[in-house]
């Protein structure tokens, strides 16, 4: 089919001449016509999940740790997704993953110790302590939710961690790049360099708990993620074959766990007793 051009065609958008195909100003369609359901589709998947060429290329740099970071760092940024797009197309995947691995996804809060059937099915006591404060919350939770078990009250932390780990995973993004960038205070990365492999670490995070989904057990995925952000840092950042950016790497992943472990902790705490 032969394509005739127009040259008195005029853009409709931006209203330079456009005698071909595309406008060569703005890159708007020439010829318009009514969309359909299937290319609002294709348009939703492009603008908004990454399924084209560049996520395979992406996910096999990320396959390596701080393969892609190094790739984004030297330049080469058109051959891959770009960094927020693939943390958004990566939590995506996870959460569907976790969605359809059934009653028992990977994301599990537990302030007990693994216990019997029938301490599972005893009085729950959210704080032991005998402080007042401690009675305060105990009365909250008997209030709000009556007299519940050990078990039950188990099933609640779990369902208000489910429901506000989206939004703290995006907020301590910039968290976990503040780290490294204290970490490396005399590297000769700025912190939006720090962002972006912050971005990565989350993406390829959130895809091994896709994953790893299925076992319904937040072991493996811990120590699998915990690796896996402890050997970026020191390729990214430091030199793997000395101990001191080793050391260095370790305590920067060692103090956002620690950090991740509060924040989850304080946020699903406060939506417990609000």
């Amino acid at each position: 089919m032969t394509l005739t051009l127009d040259p008195a065609a005029v853009c409709r958008n931006c209203g330079e001449a456009a005698p071909g195909r595309y406008c060569p100003e703005c890159g708007q369609e020439t010829a318009l016509h009514p969309p359909s359901a299937l290319e609002f589709l294709h348009e939703f998947v492009g603008h908004y999940v990454a399924l084209e060429g560049a996520l395979w290329r992406s996910l096999r740099a990320l396959a390596v740790p701080g393969r892609l970071t190094l790739e984004y760092y030297a330049g080469r940024r058109r051959r891959y997704v770009l960094p927020l797009r693939l943390y958004l197309t990566a939590s995506l995947v996870f959460f569907l993953a976790v969605k359809l691995a059934g009653p028992h996804p990977p994301l599990q809060v537990h302030l007990f110790p693994a216990a019997s059937d029938a301490a599972r099915a005893a009085p729950a006591v959210p704080c032991k302590f005998q402080w007042a404060f401690c009675q305060r919350i105990n009365s909250q939770v008997e209030a709000r939710y009556g007299k519940l078990t050990r078990a039950e009250w188990w099933a609640i932390l779990d369902a208000h961690a489910q429901r506000v780990f989206p939004y703290v995973m995006f907020v301590l993004v910039p968290v976990f790049a503040l780290v490294t960038r204290v970490a490396y205070w005399s590297g000769a990365r700025n912190y939006g360099e720090h962002l972006v492999f912050a971005l990565h670490t989350h993406a390829a995070a959130f895809f091994l708990g896709a994953i790893l989904a299925p076992l319904g057990d937040q072991a493996p995925f811990a120590a699998a993620a915990g690796g896996y952000t402890t050997l970026a840092i020191m390729l990214v950042f430091g030199n793997p074959r000395r101990v001191g950016p080793v050391l260095r790497a370790v305590a920067a992943t060692a103090v956002y766990g620690a950090i991740f472990l509060a924040t989850v902790f304080a946020v699903v705490m406060a939506a417990s007793f609000a």
